[in-house]
């Protein structure tokens, strides 16, 4: 495939790109100025709330919600994990793309206010259900919220699902009060684990996930939303079994992970949850700059010198 001419959402050029894997009816392409990996085509909004029905949030034990499922052991880490840098303050946090609100969960005791943003109606309705009334039903990029600024916003595995992640970077800054912080979780497509699985890379499955950043390209994204990024370090977490086998797979033919969760209820493995770690998810803690101050353009990969939210 010869290159192409796009307008690319990290560098902000009409830039060559070139095709680098072909995954089912999406082709997986890079910029060549940047090196912004994402998918083509996107989806449409409506496509997008069908592939976050209440089927997506259904699947083994990753939404289970209980209080030591593993999606509540990885939110308690990371709400700890988050409470502890210096100048985060326990006052107004927004999760953006809450799910059924493990993390919400997991941090109200410890802060003033706890809000969240859910495009699917069902996740919603769910995280509601379990007491968390400000939770919004709606994108993050049209949804009305109090004009009072927050102090937190965090987009746990979020940003790599979204069609135009700049936009959403660019209304968590507006959100955000001047030196408050972002939190947020994505796959690393320039880790050991991608660079060696390359089209098999777990975390490759468009059209659910439509980006594919870097330190580097998640770094120029920020930048260009109005912040610093303070460090990216690359955490672990518990997976149940059960999950981990559908998402396998899923990744050799969609058709085959109902079988998957079948069998994996058979045999009781969403019980399972171990600890891992292919060093191929970042966690990026980043500021917000004052309206007046410059732009940082070079941003340090500290990679495992950091804390690991997710470790032990």
């Amino acid at each position: 495939m010869s290159d192409q001419r796009r307008s690319c959402h990290a560098c902000g050029l009409s830039a060559a790109v070139e095709a680098l894997y072909r995954k089912g009816a999406y082709t997986i392409l890079r910029c060549r100025s940047c090196g912004l990996v994402f998918t083509d085509p996107h989806p449409t909004h409506e496509e997008l709330e069908r592939i976050y029905s209440e089927s997506f949030f259904q699947v083994g034990e990753k939404f289970a919600g209980q209080s030591r499922s593993p999606g509540m052991l990885n939110a308690e880490r990371r709400a700890r994990w988050l409470l502890e840098q210096r100048g985060v303050t326990a006052g107004r946090w927004l999760d953006v793309g809450c799910a059924t609100g493990d993390f919400m969960m997991a941090a109200r005791p410890h802060v003033a206010q706890i809000s969240g943003i859910e495009m699917s109606s069902y996740a919603a309705d769910r995280a509601r259900a379990r007491g968390l009334l400000d939770v919004t039903n709606g994108d993050a990029l049209d949804v009305s919220l109090s004009a009072d600024p927050f102090d937190v916003v965090t987009m746990w595995d979020v940003v790599e699902h979204v069609i135009d992640p700049q936009a959403v970077l660019q209304r968590a800054s507006t959100l955000l009060r001047d030196g408050g912080v972002l939190a947020l979780s994505t796959g690393d497509i320039e880790s050991l684990a991608a660079r060696l699985m390359g089209r098999f890379w777990h975390l490759m499955i468009p059209p659910r996930h439509l980006y594919f950043f870097s330190p580097s390209t998640i770094a120029r994204l920020l930048d260009r939303a109005g912040f610093d990024t303070v460090s990216v370090s690359r955490p672990g977490k518990c997976v149940p079994l059960d999950f981990a086998f559908w998402k396998a797979a899923t990744l050799i033919t969609p058709r085959a992970g109902p079988v998957a969760l079948r069998l994996s209820a058979a045999a009781h493995l969403g019980r399972l949850a171990p600890f891992v770690n292919l060093g191929d998810i970042m966690t990026v803690l980043a500021r917000k700059r004052p309206s007046s101050a410059p732009g940082m353009t070079k941003v340090p990969d500290v990679g495992g010198q950091q804390p690991d939210p997710l470790a032990s």
